[in-house]
């Protein structure tokens, strides 16, 4: 199971390591348990509630990040939707529930869209969503020029080795006046790289973006920078959060494989971003909004 502790790695690289990370059957579970709390949103949350948990705060997240999407530019019912780095699918599940759009799934991990898929059908909207295998390090297919009304990207750019050449390629495939709106886990601005250690030991990265940074690589792609939300004081809590998941659930996680190593690597790693980030904030999250011009905008 994957563990990339002093690693970062090359554009060419990083997909395979992706792949292992969240395609094997262990990791699959790991990641739908520890940070989906069961459901399918698996990415940080924004707590609402004093009782939320990872699940209710995940939820919480796509709930904005539809809401943010939908103030942009409205999303109306058979619109088609691009969920870049779909995994296994909650955003992808949301948005063809909410808005009644078609949404295709562009995700590197077969056995992630397989998840998808199947719990589309449990909730009968496998009409509206479908999940194909892509890698986000290559360019996009050439047929997509103009073909989404919106695009979708749930913490995915931190495993993007250029992100403004990804960026260029999602200007390209979105139509003028879409939106894209995007979350990611990042360094803060100003954040030394050594210090983001906690994560890049467990995570399939080349290099951590920066609000910054995004908020340039925007612009410079040519889209219209909309907005930037900064959700970065519910990380420490949500870190905190994924070890009591690892607590409250290593029985059963050990009894579908996966091995107290693995899960003590982890403890460690989130003990160390979570005292971190509680006492130098060098993790940023949150969500951007941006847009394609319409024709004849300036």
């Amino acid at each position: 199971m994957a563990d990339f502790v002093n690693k970062q790695f090359t554009k060419e690289e990083v997909a395979d390591k992706v792949l292992e990370q969240y395609d094997e059957e262990q990791t699959r579970i790991f990641y739908q348990c520890v940070m989906g709390g069961g459901g399918h949103d698996i990415h940080f949350g924004i707590y609402k509630n004093p009782e939320d948990g990872v699940k209710e705060s995940s939820a919480a997240t796509t709930d904005w990040m539809m809401t943010q999407m939908d103030w942009a530019n409205p999303v109306k019912a058979g619109q088609h939707v691009l969920d870049l780095g779909s995994g296994h699918g909650g955003g992808s599940h949301a948005m063809a529930q909410r808005f009644g759009c078609k949404v295709t799934g562009y995700n590197i991990g077969p056995g992630q869209n397989a998840l998808n898929m199947e719990r589309c059908k449990e909730l009968g909207i496998d009409h509206l969503v479908d999940a194909e295998v892509g890698n986000i390090n290559d360019p996009l297919p050439a047929e997509w020029t103009g073909k989404f009304d919106a695009i979708w990207s749930c913490e995915v750019l931190c495993h993007a080795g250029d992100k403004l050449a990804l960026f260029t390629e999602l200007m390209r495939v979105l139509k003028p006046g879409g939106v894209f709106v995007f979350s990611d886990i990042m360094g803060a601005d100003g954040a030394d790289e050594k210090a983001l250690k906690g994560f890049t030991d467990r995570n399939a990265t080349t290099f951590m973006g920066r609000p910054s940074m995004y908020i340039d690589f925007v612009k410079q792609a040519g889209f219209k920078y909309v907005t930037w939300w900064d959700g970065s004081h519910h990380l420490e809590r949500y870190f905190r959060d994924m070890l009591s998941q690892i607590k409250n659930n290593r029985p059963e996680m050990n009894s579908k494989g996966i091995t107290d190593p693995y899960l003590d690597n982890w403890v460690s790693s989130l003990t160390e971003r979570a005292d971190i980030q509680r006492d130098k904030g060098v993790f940023a999250w949150g969500v951007f909004v941006a847009r394609k011009p319409a024709v004849g905008e300036l």
